[in-house]
């Protein structure tokens, strides 16, 4: 929980000067963290670039650490996303989530290192507040497996795809 506590306090120091702009308010530049994912072990920070009015790409790194009965995740991730505004609010989202995850098997008591790829479609909502340099995104969604490399055993009985995801990002931008 430690994680999320250190992107939070960054996120509201970098709102600190809360100047007023000269025309549009909305940077092209962004940074953004979930509030929800870290609930299940899941650590991440996007780096966004708006495009134009409707068109924002993301990336950024995340750390996978959730656990299942009987196996723990070890995944370092790359976040890629896309993200087209409907309207100035709501979007459509696609994500890809490529990982080299080092799974502990609870059952061999051994590692499974291996290759990965997520990916998640989401509908979002953005929500601006302090002259539109903080947010909250709520983005739920769906995730589906891909790939796994290397399954350790029971892997593919724990883990649900499709699968509903609660996504709550909170952002600021520069």
């Amino acid at each position: 929980m430690r994680p999320i506590l250190w992107i939070t306090l960054l996120l509201l120091i970098g709102a600190v000067p809360l100047e007023a702009r000269q025309g549009d308010t909305r940077s092209r530049w962004s940074v953004s963290t979930s509030l929800t994912f870290p609930l299940v072990r899941i650590y991440q920070v996007y780096f966004n670039y708006r495009i134009d009015d409707r068109n924002e790409v993301s990336i950024g790194p995340a750390y996978q650490n959730y656990r299942h009965e009987s196996f723990t995740a070890n995944a370092y991730t790359l976040i890629l996303g896309y993200r087209r505004y409907v309207t100035d609010h709501l979007s459509l989202e696609a994500e890809l989530y490529p990982a080299y995850n080092r799974l502990y098997s609870h059952v061999t008591e051994s590692y499974h290192p291996g290759w990965e790829l997520w990916a998640e479609a989401k509908v979002g909502y953005t929500l601006d507040f302090a002259n539109d340099r903080l947010f909250l995104h709520p983005a739920p969604g769906l995730g589906f497996g891909i790939l796994q490399s290397n399954p350790p055993p029971h892997f593919f009985d724990e883990i649900e795809s499709p699968i509903f995801v609660p996504q709550f990002l909170v952002g600021v931008r520069f």
